[in-house]
């Protein structure tokens, strides 16, 4: 057979992995259609001997007597002998068995036949198409239907997969292609879910996105032509210093105008989105239209969002519209603004932010007056989830970093726990902002000669926040991290032999740098399993500083033991990259722990006095 209908010819692994697709393809014809027992036929391996003859019938004994004895010479017992030896598949039970199976095998395919030309539906269940363990992972993880299945793989992109029990990146790939292959019933599957975000330019993932006027991000918002801002209240009366005819295209170029770090501009576009969307679709006016009271009631508007009772609620658009889940790309549908309520101190950021542009706006002559400069920052409500910290407690203490480093030295080694024990020892000795993390390179490391002896320090040179370079040292325990982190990597462990373009930190993966969303993603984890660790140890309150941190703690456990272990401010503040020393002064302030030392009647007079 494979001779005959293969292009491969007589190649027995070919012709066995197709004989297996065929049989799973009928098999899956006949479960669409509700045909059970037939699928269970066809499922049968029957085995065919060669000496077997279907085609040759075996006679009944009546036809075998008329035959060879016509005229009854012979005795019941010597005729009944003679169609034996004559015949001896007659008495074969598991042969006719055999041939009873494969004449219902026949019969099944010739009612199967006519239906394996149907193309898939998205009602379809996966058992129909799928083979038997592939299906039930499938269904494991939530997809009974081919429907099902399409729409995880829209929302969640080229690793949808990463949410289906053993199915790996190669088995998702053969159900992509395969859905891919029925198009015309199923529809076209989204380009981010056939290779990976990073390979895809942003400008195709926002042409991928329906544009509409709603809440969708900034480059998909169309704003309709009487709220554009072209004949906005606030417009200064002559013509605008920017080429911007209206309120979208001067957001635009307000943050043209911002610092080049991506971080930053992400940052502010997304504070002038917010506001944007917010202007068109709650108060319906132009950007430009807005007045004071707007704008106290905008600040209003992020106090109450996400912690008001619906019933509560003054504004026009209710508050789910706005909301959405933590981590979805921007050029997905479930995408929102906002993930969760805002603190006092993100709203003030908001504010301060959205003042700036106002103010930028005003400077270029495109709008006449700031109305924020007649709103107050302060925010009129107050309760213990926005109220700020009293004490700075967004660090690790050192109890906390020490029971940290002994968990991960617990956990078994993996591509994933290698990786940790070099970034978080890093992190901790430079103080690097997780933007600063992802961009160092081995062309960044340098060395210098000690001044005072024989040897050399280790050095990296970092691009750091508003543009500015900086070196910060490199101990030796991190130098030895990286070198046994590089080996695992298979490069080379003397650092500066690798290329200059190889990043200090890979993905896990493996292929290229790490992300600043995968490494914050994969911190965040290691630290919430810490967390259900106490936990379960019975140590909730423990556990709660866990749960709480975030990247940005290991920059704030930098300083702050620093501080501790008495450090000078303006070396603390030359590592971090603070322009003020008054920013850097958060971590010397031990005034509440000595006030409680005093009341607890334990610690020394000079511990007290600190």
């Amino acid at each position: 057979m494979a001779e005959q209908y293969l292009e491969t010819g007589m190649d027995l692994r070919r012709a066995k992995t197709t004989l297996v697709w065929v049989r799973d393809t009928l098999r899956q014809a006949a479960l669409r259609h509700g045909k059970h027992r037939a699928a269970h036929l066809i499922r049968l391996r029957v085995a065919i001997h060669a000496t077997t003859d279907s085609s040759v019938a075996t006679p009944s004994l009546e036809d075998f007597r008329a035959e060879f004895d016509p005229n009854g010479f012979y005795t019941e017992k010597e005729l009944i002998q003679a169609y034996i030896e004559a015949h001896p598949k007659a008495i074969d039970s598991a042969g006719q068995k055999r041939q009873k199976l494969i004449n219902r095998q026949l019969e099944a395919l010739k009612w199967i036949e006519p239906l394996i030309a149907a193309d898939p539906v998205r009602e379809d269940w996966v058992v129909a198409w799928f083979d038997e363990t592939i299906s039930r992972r499938l269904v494991l993880a939530g997809l009974p239907t081919i429907g099902h299945l399409i729409e995880r793989i829209s929302s969640q992109g080229y690793r949808w997969w990463v949410s289906v029990p053993r199915l790996g990146e190669k088995g998702a790939a053969r159900i992509v292609a395969w859905l891919r292959g029925y198009e015309l019933s199923l529809g076209a599957l989204p380009a981010q879910s056939l290779v990976p975000l990073r390979s895809i330019p942003a400008g195709a993932l926002t042409q991928a996105r329906q544009s509409c006027t709603g809440v969708v991000p900034l480059e998909s918002f169309v704003i309709p032509v009487d709220l554009d801002g072209q004949i906005g209240s606030n417009r200064y009366p002559g013509a605008p210093r920017i080429e911007a005819v209206n309120d979208y295209q001067a957001v635009f170029a307000w943050l043209a105008t911002k610092s080049g770090n991506p971080n930053t501009q992400r940052a502010y576009q997304k504070e002038a989105e917010r506001m944007l969307l917010w202007a068109v679709l709650e108060r319906g006016k132009a950007l430009s239209s807005l007045s004071v009271e707007d704008c106290a009631a905008y600040r209003d508007w992020l106090s109450m969002l996400g912690r008001t009772e619906e019933n509560d609620w003054p504004f026009r658009v209710v508050q789910a519209t706005w909301l959405g889940e933590k981590g979805v790309a921007r050029h997905q549908q479930a995408w929102r603004p906002f993930d969760d309520a805002l603190s006092a101190s993100s709203v003030r950021y908001a504010i301060t932010v959205v003042g700036n542009l106002f103010e930028w706006l005003v400077r270029v002559q495109y709008c006449s007056f700031n109305p924020w400069s007649a709103v107050s920052k302060s925010l009129t409500t107050a309760n213990s989830e926005s109220a700020p910290d009293v004490e700075f407690m967004r660090a690790f203490s050192v109890g906390q970093w020490q029971h940290l480093t002994d968990y991960l030295s617990r956990l078994p080694t993996t591509r994933h726990t290698v990786r940790l024990r070099f970034v978080l020892p890093f992190a901790y000795a430079t103080g690097l902002r997780i933007s600063e993390l992802v961009d160092a390179t081995v062309g960044r490391i340098y060395t210098m000669p000690l001044s005072d002896g024989a040897g050399v320090r280790w050095m990296l040179k970092v691009f750091g926040k508003g543009g500015k370079w900086r070196a910060a040292p490199l101990s030796s325990d991190v130098v030895g991290a990286l070198q046994a982190y590089f080996v695992h990597r298979g490069l080379n462990p003397d650092i500066t032999c690798n290329p200059a373009d190889t990043p200090l930190i890979a993905s896990e993966m493996g292929t290229g740098a790490v992300t600043t969303s995968a490494l914050s993603k994969s911190l965040r984890s290691f630290f919430g399993n810490i967390a259900q660790a106490l936990k379960d140890a019975d140590k909730p309150i423990e556990a709660k500083a866990f749960d709480r941190a975030t990247v940005h703690w290991l920059r704030h456990t930098c300083g702050s033991h620093l501080a501790l272990s008495g450090k000078p401010l303006n070396i603390i503040q030359r590592l971090l990259g603070h322009t003020s020393l008054q920013t850097t002064s958060i971590y010397t302030d031990t005034s509440d722990e000595s006030l409680w030392r005093a009341v607890e009647g334990t610690g020394s007079a000079n511990e007290t006095r600190l």
